[in-house]
């Protein structure tokens, strides 16, 4: 707190009720290989602070990414700049602080004390072993590293001091298949904050496996199938329905979940949690508004339990902050989710589709913001998988299209496998069973 008075006496000499700094660190490494050349190769080492002040009953905004001698200044100025010019009669807020939190250390320094030379001796091996794997691989397109190191240090006018520390890394590949005249293409990411889950032999072979099940794929008739989502592709719809949750939106009757509080929106099989505790690399036990993040159910057995809350859309509500008030741009605290999880079932994925006589396996889509109407629901995007018969995926299926309503096809889960997966946007899903879906091909 020392290191930032100077910023809260200014405030407080200026006339500033309350004042909020919110610090952050952000350190970046990134380098890809094309056909064994470094073809890019990226560095960020970054720091800001942005700030928000209570002057004359009204929020002000500040930022600035040169915190030298002249910063305190420059960002209580602007802050009461900013106050005077907003034309909203929003109550102003900023957060003493929660009773308790849950801290927790989930940072590993051996993201950072590897060396860059061992991390580009991955690459060089993932690109060797893929080339070698199989000779219908045509192309290995990329291989790629990335780690993000970020650090927060939140603190205000009332005491509140909080830090939070977290990293991670992902590998990425992608290659090229050949299929007769036509070409296919599979990608693979492997996302962790442990270095030592990385086994380069499982990760080529997974993503051999993925390319070259791709070979003869066509499209399919169009008509009605029972559709299995892997786990990737349910998370992404899933997060396109549960925008639906946030409280601005419902409170504007924009979202199609307003009024569905305590109503059921998706199938008794469905639950879902978000899990910000949870010790994975995004770990949050503070949101940027400094409320207390607390593990809670969203959907229990297909039940809208809560909506996402920030500290003025609680107020609206006269509730309390569900501990999801995050930054926007321009100093606006949007509401956004963390570690989102969806309850596995206990079968595996293969015991799950044994029950399926013919259906479609569904591992891509593409479109998603393009081809999918927030408010209604409504979606059609292009699809690729496997065809399923008799229980078993038979051939790959591309040149499809999926269509419906995010409301009826979350109704529509018949069944959830236990094969969950942590995905980059920090949602993990299991595959899960549809009972229908239109599919639109040949």
């Amino acid at each position: 707190m020392a290191k930032y008075s100077k910023y809260f006496d200014l405030a407080k000499e200026r006339g500033i009720e309350a004042l909020e700094l919110y610090v952050s660190k952000h350190y970046a490494l990134s380098f890809s290989l094309f056909h064994s050349e470094v073809d890019s190769y990226s560095l960020e080492d970054a720091q800001s602070l942005s700030a928000r002040g209570i002057y004359g009953g009204k929020i002000g905004y500040a930022a600035t990414e040169k915190l030298d001698k002249s910063a305190p200044d420059f960002v209580i100025a602007h802050v009461i700049d900013n106050a005077k010019a907003v034309d909203k009669d929003d109550p102003a807020i900023l957060f003493p602080g929660s009773p308790k939190y849950h801290k927790g250390n989930v940072y590993n320094q051996e993201i950072r004390t590897l060396s860059v030379d061992k991390k580009l001796a991955n690459l060089y091996e993932i690109e060797k072993k893929l080339k070698a794997a199989d000779p219908r691989i045509s192309e290995v397109e990329s291989v790629s590293y990335s780690e993000s190191d970020g650090e927060v240090h939140l603190l205000n006018s009332y005491g509140l001091d909080l830090k939070s520390k977290s990293n991670y890394f992902y590998y990425y590949a992608s290659v090229l298949v050949k299929d007769g005249e036509a070409t296919r293409s599979a990608y693979k990411i492997h996302l962790s904050n442990d270095p030592s889950n990385f086994i380069i032999d499982d990760f080529v072979k997974a993503l051999v496996n993925e390319a070259l099940g791709k070979i003869g794929a066509a499209p399919l008739p169009s008509k009605k199938y029972p559709v299995v989502l892997s786990p990737k592709v349910a998370a992404s719809l899933l997060d396109a329905y549960l925008e639906g949750a946030d409280a601005e939106q419902v409170q504007k009757k924009s979202s199609l979940l307003a009024g569905k509080l305590h109503q059921l929106v998706a199938s008794k099989k469905l639950t879902v949690s978000e899990t910000p505790l949870n010790k994975n690399c995004f770990f949050r036990y503070f949101d940027d508004e400094g409320v207390a993040t607390y593990n809670k159910t969203i959907i229990e057995k297909g039940m809208l339990s809560t909506y996402f809350y920030n500290l003025l859309t609680a107020h609206n509500d006269g509730v309390r902050s569900t501990g999801n008030g995050y930054r926007g741009g321009s100093g606006r605290i949007a509401t956004s989710y963390v570690n989102l999880s969806v309850k596995p079932g206990k079968k595996s994925v293969d015991a799950m589709i044994s029950n399926v006589k013919e259906g479609v396996l569904i591992k891509e889509v593409q479109g998603l913001h393009a081809g999918l109407n927030a408010q209604s629901g409504d979606f059609s995007l292009q699809a690729s998988g496997f065809l399923i018969e008799s229980g078993k995926i038979s051939r790959a299926v591309n040149l499809i299209t999926i269509a419906g309503n995010l409301k009826d096809l979350f109704l529509d889960i018949s069944d959830i496998a236990n094969d969950r997966e942590l995905q980059l946007s920090s949602i993990s899903s299991p595959s899960i069973l549809i009972k229908k879906l239109a599919v639109s091909g040949k």
